[in-house]
């Protein structure tokens, strides 16, 4: 998950103590959810497999699940892993449908998951996604206007019809996968 139940907690504040731990957690993991849907991509630093179409004319290949920490790859091949999870090869790439399999270590450290021989790498900018949209889905559940004389309450749809929140749009953005 992109944050954890103590950063939820600290940015909510005790109010939201009443709702349960179990409750919060199943925001956190639905908020990740969403984000790495609208991403394209898994974001947990883990073994990956990719089956992956060559093309002579193309010289790179795209892995989803970047930053690529290891690759295996035939050892005969040259190529170069790009920083953006790009894999580099000069000569272009065998000619097949889904006739390249690669496997690698991808993704960032999650902040539940740092240790100290393994510290969080997870921009700061998808833990603040995923905080700002708990907090959303927490506070706002669909109340659009509220009036107290003679109470009136508007409701709006949830609002996440294929999208997420603009502000956590604009701070995922640079995360968002190439694929189709």
């Amino acid at each position: 998950m992109l944050t954890t139940l103590p950063r939820l907690k600290g940015l909510l504040g005790p109010p939201v103590d009443a709702m349960g731990d179990e409750m919060l957690m199943l925001h956190i993991a639905s908020a990740s959810s969403a984000i790495e849907k609208r991403c394209k991509r898994r974001f947990k630093k883990q073994r990956y497999t990719e089956r992956i179409s060559g093309d002579r004319k193309s010289k790179y290949i795209n892995l989803q699940n970047y930053p690529v920490h290891d690759i295996e790859l035939p050892s005969d091949w040259n190529y170069e892993v790009l920083e953006d999870g790009r894999v580099y090869r000069a000569e272009g790439w065998p000619v097949g449908d889904h006739n390249i399999t690669v496997s690698y270590t991808g993704g960032y450290v999650l902040p539940g998951d740092a240790s100290e021989e393994q510290p969080r790498t997870l921009p700061e900018s998808l833990e603040l996604a995923c905080l700002l949209l708990c907090q959303i889905m927490i506070r706002t559940p669909g109340i659009r206007t509220e009036r107290v004389g003679d109470l009136s309450v508007t409701y709006e749809d949830s609002g996440f019809d294929g999208c997420l929140p603009r502000p956590v749009e604009s701070l995922i953005t640079g995360y968002v996968g190439r694929w189709v």
